[in-house]
């Protein structure tokens, strides 16, 4: 499986953000990137950002997995934060 989800690339994961992309799934996280978490927290001290992006993460990950389970998606009015 990992083969066919690698597009021809020879690294050993395929990123969210493709995964996404491909499956039609729309991903807020145009603000930041995982390279950028560093500069976030460190340069510009913006933890609320990180906690925002890292939400984003979790429900594009269920998103993905309710997908390939051939499931309905969240809607915005299913997705909780506690």
């Amino acid at each position: 499986m990992l083969q066919l989800w690698k597009f021809g690339d020879f690294k050993h994961y395929t990123s969210l953000k493709l995964m996404a992309h491909v499956l039609d799934i729309s991903s807020a996280k145009e603000e930041i990137d995982g390279s950028m978490v560093r500069q976030v927290y460190y340069e510009d001290q913006d933890l609320d950002r990180i906690i925002k992006y890292c939400k984003q993460d979790v429900i594009t990950v269920a998103q993905v997995i309710l997908r390939l389970r051939n499931e309905g998606l969240l809607t915005e009015e299913q997705i909780v934060y506690i």
